[in-house]
């Protein structure tokens, strides 16, 4: 395999663990190097965020490059477009499709009132410093996301730090530390149990106020195994706080350890 060709698929997979990454419960296996790509993962979450059941799924992510730095992203339910043209800074529109919580595995969540799938609007922005060698990386950045959706009528800010190392000749490990600050609107819908709610389920009525819903660490580990296709592997540990950790819906029911799981494929193009 040639070292050049290596280079333009090590980094098919970097692990996002926050937003500029995706704020959500999923492990996103997002491209940092290649212009235009396509991959799918498949991995184990948690069947809502706080639930200690999980679930499987398969998911898509991508990249399609309109210029030397500009570019649009999928990364899951995480869709992002670079506007900028600059070898270190990111800036552009964002967006997350979060999923609803309908049907889920506890018996008493399920009795809460449902809640719908949202879209959440917003930006995201980052600072990106490149060595020598394209595994050797630093990205910092964030986003903020509004629901257009009329679902929770909330938003959200995410930050992470993210860290990518050379390992041997060809493989990469990724590093990152994130977290999520949620608005009073979006911890109300997701974490607070009203008066019939709590009737119905047997769970304590409780409100949600603002504030840091959690922390997250994550590694992933990238190894190329021919000149176009790279595999990845990683896992995502998350710990809820605050309010999020304190709702019943998690403290009784749930788990305030997360824990997200998974390997994927991509092809560059």
């Amino acid at each position: 395999m040639r070292k050049t060709a290596v280079k333009r698929v090590v980094f098919c997979f970097s692990l996002l663990a926050g937003s500029a990454s995706a704020d959500s419960q999923f492990l996103s296996l997002a491209p940092s190097y290649l212009p235009n790509y396509f991959g799918l993962g498949i991995g184990s979450y948690p069947d809502y965020i706080g639930s200690d059941d999980s679930a499987v799924g398969v998911a898509p992510f991508g990249r399609y490059s309109f210029g030397t730095q500009r570019y649009i992203a999928l990364e899951v339910n995480y869709a992002s477009m670079n506007l900028v043209e600059d070898p270190n800074w990111r800036f552009g529109p964002a967006g997350i499709l979060r999923l609803a919580r309908d049907d889920v595995e506890d018996v008493a969540v399920d009795l809460l009132p449902k809640i719908d799938a949202s879209v959440e609007l917003g930006f995201f922005g980052a600072y990106e410093q490149v060595g020598t060698d394209p595994r050797d990386r630093w990205w910092v950045g964030g986003n903020f996301t509004h629901d257009v959706s009329g679902t929770s009528d909330g938003y959200t800010v995410a930050a992470s730090v993210r860290r990518w190392m050379p390992i041997g000749r060809f493989a990469a490990l990724g590093l990152a530390v994130g977290t999520t600050y949620g608005s009073s609107d979006f911890m109300d819908t997701y974490y607070s149990i009203g008066p019939e709610g709590a009737a119905n389920s047997g769970l304590d009525v409780f409100s949600a106020g603002s504030g840091v819903r959690d922390v997250r660490v994550s590694a992933i580990f990238m190894q190329p195994v021919s000149r176009k296709w790279v595999l990845g592997g990683g896992l995502l540990y998350s710990r809820l706080l605050n309010d999020a950790a304190d709702s019943p819906i998690v403290s009784d029911r749930g788990d305030r350890n997360q824990l997200v799981f998974g390997i994927g494929f991509a092809s560059g193009f």
